[in-house]
């Protein structure tokens, strides 16, 4: 039996949007949005190499951006609105770079600073001091910071998530291929639509929304009131509300 390496929801013949998660986790982080959001869309949840049911495939970025792109040709009738929320707000950035006319439009969370100058210079030393297995937790704790991503009223979506598993061993590879790319400059050269939506709280993206938002041809930002880093998560509704604002807009 093939496992399954996505979730899908809605009308077949409904406006496509594709949800790409971030780091450690897999595609049931986004189980309120495909919820949500399906009475309207067609709502696609993959997971990206090196996570959930592709854990045995090495996370790259390149991996990555092929297997969300053959998706939407599949599934979306090769067009889709493409919502990514940290490490998958970065991929989603890098797809609209290289397949433009697969993305109807970028709804990008958590995600709005390049990791150059000091924050690289850190980020190389962390990934190789995990290289070296000098910097690791234990599944405990990874279990434990996980679980904290999850508010009470989504149980259910914290056990789907510890049941398709976790993926510690991807931070690595994933911070390494963060280092040193310009995506201000790729989203510079899409030219689709784009909102930046981060949580309120989160400090480390929105210091960068002005920047992000400047590099976009036709682009803004918002804030979950709040939300913190993973403001899907926080406050699902005001998440799913935002999206649906934002897909009437850009028709």
């Amino acid at each position: 039996m093939i496992e399954q390496t996505f979730d899908v929801a809605g009308p077949v013949s409904a406006p496509a949007i594709l949800l790409v998660h971030g780091s450690v986790v897999s595609r049931k982080m986004w189980l309120p949005q495909l919820r949500g959001l399906s009475d309207t869309y067609r709502v696609i949840i993959p997971d990206l190499p090196g996570h959930g049911a592709l854990m045995h495939i090495p996370f790259t970025f390149a991996a990555a951006v092929d297997h969300l792109a053959d998706l939407i040709h599949q599934e979306a009738r090769g067009h889709a609105l493409v919502t990514g929320l940290s490490l998958g707000g970065y991929v989603a950035i890098a797809l609209a770079n290289q397949h433009p006319d697969l993305v109807g439009g970028l709804v990008l969370s958590g995600c709005s600073h390049n990791f150059n100058g000091l924050l690289g210079i850190y980020l190389k030393a962390v990934v190789e001091l995990m290289r070296r297995g000098w910097m690791k937790q234990s599944r405990e704790q990874v279990e434990r910071k996980t679980r904290k991503m999850f508010p009470p009223a989504l149980a259910d979506v914290a056990e789907a998530q510890m049941t398709a598993g976790l993926s510690p061993q991807s931070l690595g590879p994933a911070f390494s291929e963060m280092t040193g790319k310009d995506f201000a400059s790729m989203l510079a050269r899409y030219p689709g639509p784009g909102l930046i939506l981060n949580g309120e709280g989160d400090a480390a993206s929105r210091r960068g929304e002005a920047t992000f938002v400047a590099a976009m041809r036709n682009g803004r930002a918002q804030a979950i009131p709040g939300a913190g880093h993973a403001c899907s998560l926080d406050q699902p509704e005001l998440y799913n509300r935002a999206i649906r604002e934002f897909g009437r807009t850009i028709g």
